[in-house]
């Protein structure tokens, strides 16, 4: 029985992880309507973005979304090819503040590189302990990140060399 529910679990897992189709891959004319499809797609408000960055090849779109598990910071490309754009997250979503009051905050990084240029960055992102908070990042230490003021989340993205 505990092997069975153990499966189900990871088939769970699986099925949540899974990319998108090509029927969710939409191109638009303007990037503020590839902006206004990625609102909806990721079921967050215009001002839940935190920031757009210009990665000199494509802009990456910081935002933050609250679900019933929690909150959490991701990122979207916004694409442009042949006078076109697209919204795009293959990053997974992460909960940094959940709502279960007995599972902690988190504060983690992850990889990830531009789409046109393949360019590689790290994102680092997490809850802020504290005033005057610094990260140490892998090249840098205390470093001051952005924060959210309304959720007390963080976020720094630095390009890898």
């Amino acid at each position: 029985m505990k092997k069975l529910m153990i499966f189900l679990f990871l088939l769970f897992l699986l099925a949540g992880c899974t990319s998108k189709t090509n029927e969710e891959i939409k191109w638009f004319k303007s990037q503020d309507e590839a902006i206004d499809y990625g609102l909806k797609y990721e079921e967050i408000q215009k001002n839940d973005i935190l920031e757009i960055i210009d990665l000199k090849d494509e802009n990456v779109v910081v935002f933050k979304f609250d679900d019933s598990d929690g909150k959490g910071i991701c990122i979207a490309h916004l694409i442009r090819k042949d006078n076109q754009y697209q919204w795009y997250r293959d990053l997974q979503k992460v909960i940094l503040k959940s709502n279960n009051p007995n599972v902690g905050n988190l504060n983690v990084t992850a990889d990830f590189k531009t789409i046109k240029g393949q360019k590689k960055y790290k994102l680092y992102m997490g809850v802020v302990e504290g005033s005057n908070f610094t990260i140490n990042t892998d090249t840098e230490l205390n470093v001051k990140p952005k924060i959210d003021q309304d959720t007390g989340m963080y976020y720094y993205i630095i390009q890898n060399k």
